[in-house]
């Protein structure tokens, strides 16, 4: 590989970083406070892409997970828009966006790249994957999950994200994960296991 490819790759690497400082700007508009970012739903939306391939019975739940965390990557260039700027502004195909993003990339690299945004772009076709209605669902859970966690944490302005996440859900195991998210608390893993320990004064 050449100079110039290792260059270009290194400079795509920095524009990926993008995703680590831009907010998810619905939860400014229901007055979350240091929201999280693009970056941190997209690592939770891989995860969670992987288990629900998983039990969906795909025979390849990497494809999935990899689908969750590539599908935000033209949000760099795009931003994170939610649903009160889409009804104004019109931004670019995603698909268009990955295209010029991965210009400079060698072929072998940009080619899956694009392939993969284009796969997640497509989830709800008549051709789309198995994985990318996986990828989908880990997208929209992941947002219901996290609106679970502002809510615990004292914002009364979730039930919108709650129910419009549930609602977009399509495959079996994402609306049964979606329901199990609203009656689980999002602080059990941590109360089941200082329960374990004692007091939280010795951890």
């Amino acid at each position: 590989m050449s100079d110039k490819e290792l260059r270009c790759i290194a400079t795509f690497a920095y524009e990926t970083g993008r995703l680590k400082r831009l907010a998810r700007d619905g939860w400014e508009n229901a007055l979350v406070p240091n929201p999280e970012s693009v970056a941190e739903h997209s690592h939770r939306t891989a995860v969670l892409a992987y288990i629900i391939a998983i039990l969906e019975g795909s025979p390849n739940p990497d494809r999935a997970a990899t689908l969750g965390a590539f599908h935000d990557l033209p949000e760099t260039r795009l931003g994170d828009k939610n649903a009160v700027t889409r009804r104004y502004v019109k931004t670019a195909d995603p698909r268009d966006v990955i295209h010029d993003q991965t210009k400079c990339l060698p072929d072998n690299i940009a080619t899956r790249i694009r392939e993969l945004v284009d796969e997640h772009e497509s989830c709800k076709g008549p051709d789309a994957t198995l994985e990318a209605r996986c990828s989908h669902d880990a997208d929209k859970l992941e947002c219901l999950l996290q609106a679970c966690e502002y809510e615990a944490a004292g914002n009364r302005n979730m039930q919108v994200f709650k129910d419009t996440m549930l609602d977009a859900l399509l495959t079996p195991t994402g609306k049964a994960l979606g329901q199990a998210a609203l009656d689980t608390d999002p602080a059990t893993w941590w109360l089941e296991f200082s329960a374990t320990i004692g007091r939280i004064g010795r951890m």
